[in-house]
């Protein structure tokens, strides 16, 4: 019976263990890889401002997992290509192009803010 009981406690532990580990994964990161202007005149909520011409400099101080999911947008989708290209090479595994604005809102399910001036 003692045997029966230490294997189910190791199970419940290890279950538990791997929940706590799931609960460290790092949350998707939304980067807007426009100008400062274009971020000013509506961006995705949470979304953090990188514009694809600085990416390889500043991307190490928001993700340093490289296995963190990345999501990228821009006004039309090539910016955020150039920024896709550019993670990738620098050993990011999952970054997802998103395209616009709009189309990154859409499928993220997640509001356009603006700025206060």
């Amino acid at each position: 019976m003692k045997k029966i009981l230490t294997v189910l406690m190791i199970i419940m532990f290890a279950g538990l263990s791997s929940l706590s580990l799931a609960a460290h994964v790092s949350k998707p990161l939304i980067i807007d890889v426009r100008t400062v202007e274009e971020w000013n005149n509506g961006h995705i909520e949470g979304a953090i401002l990188i514009p694809y011409d600085q990416i390889a400099e500043k991307i190490g101080s928001v993700a340093k997992d490289k296995k963190q999911k990345i999501y990228v947008y821009c006004r039309t989708g090539r910016r955020s290509t150039l920024a896709k290209e550019t993670l990738e090479k620098l050993g990011y595994q999952e970054v997802v192009n998103l395209g616009s604005l709009g189309d990154a809102a859409g499928i993220l399910k997640r509001k356009i803010v603006r700025q206060a001036d």
